[in-house]
C-alpha cells in the first residue's frame, strides 16, 4: 500500500511514517521546509505547505490513503498561550481535502482527539472543565472544523480521537471505549498503530473512534 503522512515531524506523524514502512508500505513523508523530519531508509520525503494544493497533489500521487498526523502546537496550557499558527487546521484541511480529490485518492485517516464531536458526552467533567479553562480551548476548536470538513468531504474518513497522550513504547492494548473510567492516556504509538490498522482495513470501524490504553470502562 502507499500512504502519505502529514505532520511527519510530529509526534504521531514520526510514529506513523517510522511503523507504516516496517510493515511494508510504499512511504511518503510530507512536511515544511522548515521542520525536521528524519525517516528510515526508503521513505520519500516531500516539502510542502499544507496551504500548497499543487504541491499535496503532487505529493498524493499515486497513493491509496492520506495519514494525517497534523495538529496544533501549544507553548503552554496558559488559556492565553496562542499555537505557532492558530487556523492551520482551519485553513489547510480544505486543501488536503481539494488535492486529494485532485489526486483521485479517497481515503484519510487523521488524529484528532478524546472530547471532540460526539465523543464529548463521554469525557469526564473535570476533563471537560480542563479544557474550557486551558489553551486547549483553542486547539479543541480547530479539532472540530477539522473533522466536519473531512466529514463533509464525501471522502472515506477515519478521525481517531485518542485520549491523553504519552510517549512511552507501543503496549498494543489500545481499545475503542464508549465510557471511561479514571485516567484515561495512550501512547503516540499505538495511536499509529490504530491509524495503520485502520487504513489497512477494508472498510473504517467508525468515524470518529474514541482509543486509549488507560481508563477505558
Amino acid at each position: 500500500m502507499k500512504v502519505v503522512v502529514l505532520g511527519a515531524s510530529g509526534g504521531v506523524g514520526r510514529e506513523l511514517v517510522t511503523q507504516a514502512k516496517k510493515r511494508g508500505h510504499d512511504v511518503t513523508a510530507v512536511g515544511r521546509a522548515s521542520s525536521s523530519i528524519e525517516v528510515p531508509d526508503g521513505v520519500s520525503v516531500v516539502r510542502c505547505d499544507l496551504s500548497d494544493e499543487a504541491g499535496l497533489t503532487g505529493a498524493f500521487a499515486g497513493a491509496d490513503v492520506v495519514l494525517s498526523g497534523v495538529g496544533l502546537r501549544l507553548p503552554g496550557l496558559s488559556p492565553f498561550a496562542k499555537a505557532e499558527v492558530p487556523d492551520l487546521l482551519t485553513t489547510t484541511t480544505p486543501v488536503v481535502v481539494a488535492a486529494m480529490k485532485a489526486a483521485g485518492v479517497g481515503k484519510v485517516v487523521a488524529v484528532s482527539a478524546g472530547g471532540v464531536g460526539d465523543s464529548r458526552a463521554l469525557m469526564p467533567g473535570f476533563f471537560k472543565v480542563f479544557i474550557a479553562l486551558t489553551s486547549m480551548r483553542g486547539a479543541y476548536k480547530e479539532l472540530e472544523v477539522m473533522e466536519q470538513v473531512y466529514r463533509d468531504s464525501g471522502l472515506d474518513v477515519c478521525c481517531v480521537r485518542p485520549t491523553g497522550l504519552s510517549d512511552d513504547e507501543a503496549t498494543g492494548k489500545a481499545v475503542s471505549t464508549r465510557k471511561l473510567d479514571g485516567r484515561a492516556e495512550i501512547p503516540r504509538a499505538d495511536v499509529a498503530a490504530w491509524m495503520l490498522d485502520e487504513a489497512e482495513a477494508a472498510s473504517f470501524s467508525e468515524f470518529g473512534p474514541l482509543i486509549t490504553v488507560t481508563g477505558a470502562a
